[in-house]
């Protein structure tokens, strides 16, 4: 079997950038929102920032560090004039990598897959974020051949 390797372009990978951003961050939100609504039942209402700041310092969701982590270093890539190509390649394949079928995050999927099956507002943003990720990732050569 001859297997072709499809090498992401910087043009490929920018648009992807470009079009996955905002349904992560409605991930993001979704995710938030859910976070907040379980901390809200078990120890009472709180404020939008002293919620921020819980998520921020507090260790139970130290979890959610990846996504929010990669979707600043999305903004920096798309935001810095002097980003380069390969890091925006680079930037493209850490977003496939994590939302992929192979090379996940453990101690986000931990935390982030049970809320799939609980929240259809998480798996609906879910959904949109895997199209894209489909969409830009060339499907696995076949195991038999």
């Amino acid at each position: 079997m001859t297997m072709t390797i499809i090498r992401m372009t910087d043009p490929v990978a920018t648009t992807f950038l470009k079009d996955v951003r905002h349904p992560l961050l409605a991930l993001h939100r979704s995710i938030l929102d859910e976070l907040r609504t379980r901390h809200e039942a078990e120890f009472g209402v709180v404020s939008p920032a002293e919620f921020l700041q819980i998520v921020i310092n507090g260790s139970a969701y130290k979890w959610l560090g990846p996504l929010s982590t990669l979707i600043a270093a999305l903004d920096d890539v798309l935001d810095d004039t002097d980003a380069t190509p390969d890091g925006r390649i680079d930037m493209a394949h850490a977003v496939t990598a994590m939302f992929g079928a192979k090379d996940r995050n453990a101690a986000f999927d931990t935390q982030y897959l049970p809320m799939l099956q609980t929240s259809p507002e998480i798996a609906m943003a879910n959904g949109r974020v895997a199209q894209h990720v489909r969409a830009a990732t060339p499907p696995a050569p076949d195991a038999k051949d």
